[in-house]
């Protein structure tokens, strides 16, 4: 799925713009993120703005994705770590 133009025109030398290339299964899990985030959300900044989301939350967690070599050990870091850190928060409200 092509969400962003690829000739090029952007604003400035340095634009912060990015693309990306989504299969059908991450745009419909994004499509889903977003409505649980704000279900009143205007579709076009929903994907947006889930994709900020969990940028932020990986931020936040001070996972260093540096060590990964590819897409996919940085998406098996992340989960990896997410999900350790969330096993331990959970433990420790037992």
């Amino acid at each position: 799925m092509k969400l962003a133009s690829m000739n090029g025109s952007v604003a400035g030398q340095d634009p912060a713009t990015e693309t990306i290339f989504l299969s059908q299964r991450h745009a419909s899990f994004l499509a889903k993120m977003s409505g649980e985030i704000n279900p009143e959300m205007p579709k076009a900044f929903g994907w947006p703005h889930a994709i900020r989301t969990i940028l932020d939350r990986i931020e936040e967690s001070k996972i260093d994705l540096t060590v990964a070599s590819s897409e996919y050990e940085i998406a098996q870091l992340a989960a990896g770590e997410l999900r350790a850190k969330n096993r331990r928060r959970t433990a420790s409200r037992a």
